[in-house]
């Protein structure tokens, strides 16, 4: 983006912020000239910008009812509002009468804004992935916490959550700091940092069992942490493998209750086993997945993972025989 595009969206947003607004003022929050701000004017009009002189001494204003709507924050200028609330109470007596109601409401804007983004870029994200269910959403799509962790993660609030690890069979109960939350293969996960081990963690999101969002914010202690998490996910793209696994009557129930995947077939044998047909992208988080439910879980294809897990059984054989 050149130094001159920059500086329009600038003089649109000053414009709106200010209506009446001089050529003067503009350069002066420009840092220019103000025959730069004319010929910038100039331009805006032949964009169909919708700015108006109002006449000597009087500045300019937008046309009707125009805006420019969303907010265009940067991570910086948005980190400078969530600042501000903090000391509000110190610098109250130096504010204006109705600064504070004014400044909850373009707040209110800007998270509303945020989340209705967020939201449409997950819709978006999870339309064009393959593997909806019958009733054309995806499973992670129904979890009732996506909303207040998304909501978490956009006003920096801590939560309190219990997690359920399916390979270890384990509830963990503490506090989050939400950094991102990222969709990936029909699924979301979170990336947060936890309080009691003070490190980084990838979350996945229906294995939350209960969430609390609570009053208190916090501070990203990993910095540039979006790009690396988003480079992390891309990587591990890969192409899905078909399984067939066979799964005996008695892990059914549990199988049913928390269902990790989204099989494309499913067969009830005579013996009361249930063969699942699937395609997986996580080849490794699958399988350890899988070996909770250790001899009630059969991989039937492919033949190289079933020779995997039998090499891998010898192993603990080997360890604890």
């Amino acid at each position: 983006m050149t130094d001159r595009l920059i500086r329009l969206m600038r003089i649109i947003t000053l414009v709106q912020a200010k209506p009446g607004i001089l050529a003067r003022e503009l350069a002066e929050r420009c840092t220019t000239s103000e025959r730069t701000i004319y010929r910038d004017m100039e331009a805006l009009s032949a964009m169909h910008i919708p700015i108006t002189h109002l006449g000597y001494g009087k500045g300019y204003q937008f046309i009707g009812r125009f805006a420019l709507y969303p907010f265009d924050w940067t991570e910086e200028e948005v980190h400078a509002f969530r600042t501000l609330a903090q000391v509000m109470n110190q610098v109250k007596p130096l504010l204006p009468e109705g600064f504070e109601g004014a400044y909850e409401k373009v707040m209110a804007a800007h998270h509303k804004q945020s989340i209705d983004r967020i939201e449409t870029e997950l819709q978006e994200s999870d339309h064009h992935k393959p593997g909806k269910t019958a009733k054309g959403s995806s499973t992670e799509e129904q979890s009732q916490y996506l909303i207040p962790i998304l909501q978490a993660t956009l006003s920096h609030q801590i939560i309190q959550a219990e997690y359920y690890i399916p390979e270890r069979n384990e509830l963990l109960y503490g506090k989050i700091d939400p950094y991102l939350l990222i969709p990936w293969q029909r699924r979301f996960y979170l990336v947060g940092r936890n309080h009691n081990t003070g490190e980084v963690h990838t979350y996945r999101l229906n294995h939350f069992e209960r969430v609390v969002v609570l009053d208190d914010c916090f501070i990203k202690v990993h910095t540039h942490i979006q790009q690396a998490w988003h480079d992390h996910f891309r990587g591990k793209e890969e192409e899905p493998v078909a399984f067939k696994v066979r799964l005996s009557s008695a892990v059914i129930p549990k199988y049913k209750e928390k269902e990790f995947i989204s099989p494309f077939a499913e067969l009830t044998e005579h013996d009361g086993s249930l063969v699942i047909n699937l395609k997986v992208s996580d080849v490794r988080e699958f399988m350890s997945w899988l070996s909770q439910y250790g001899s009630e879980a059969e991989i039937i294809e492919p033949v190289q993972y079933r020779e995997m897990m039998k090499r891998q059984l010898k192993k603990w054989l080997a360890v604890y025989g």
